[in-house]
């Protein structure tokens, strides 16, 4: 557990809203990027699902044991947010250019050249079943280890890792095709 966490739980825990506007700041971010991948690119959905898991947070903070990372407790929040609005909803697909920005020390065409393979790559992904999908998400974008992942996600680790085997499968199958469209 990070202990700059710890110390800003146990302050939420006993009433500090500072605190939670301190801890939402730190890990904001992280949670939104997972929800933007996990929702297919849609900003607006992904902003909503993180807005509602730290709304779920808010919910369980005075349950949470401080044991373990607590960002994987909360990726774990994110997780079950995001499968319980897919659960009641389709998802919509939206153009992945708005995850792209080009780094600062590229050129032009390299940059380009680089948003289109991202682009093709979280279409590849956003082809996977949803099970798959979280776990290539937490694995390569959060760089998650597959016993994390196990716990976040709620399965075994036999399970995470065949769901990793069996989505990296399907993402080779899906970017080895010349003719890969969306």
């Amino acid at each position: 557990m990070n202990i700059e966490d710890y110390i800003l739980i146990r302050r939420i825990q006993n009433g500090d809203p500072e605190a939670f506007e301190t801890l939402v700041r730190k890990h904001y971010q992280n949670i939104y990027q997972f929800c933007v991948r996990r929702c297919n690119g849609d900003t607006a959905l992904a902003a909503d699902l993180t807005q509602d898991t730290f709304l779920k947070l808010v919910e369980h903070i005075q349950q949470y044991k401080l044991t373990g990372k607590f960002i994987n407790f909360l990726l774990t929040i994110a997780v079950n947010t995001c499968n319980n609005h897919f659960k009641r909803n389709s998802p919509d697909i939206v153009d992945m250019d708005t995850l792209s920005v080009l780094s600062d020390g590229l050129n032009i065409s390299e940059g380009i050249l680089r948003q289109e393979d991202a682009r093709i790559i979280q279409q590849a992904i956003d082809r996977l079943p949803d099970m798959q999908k979280e776990v290539v998400i937490l694995r390569f974008y959060h760089d998650k280890k597959l016993k994390e992942i196990a716990a976040i996600t709620g399965v075994s680790l036999p399970t995470a890792k065949s769901r990793l085997k069996q989505g990296l499968d399907k993402l080779k199958r899906y970017l080895d095709k010349e003719d890969f469209k969306a």
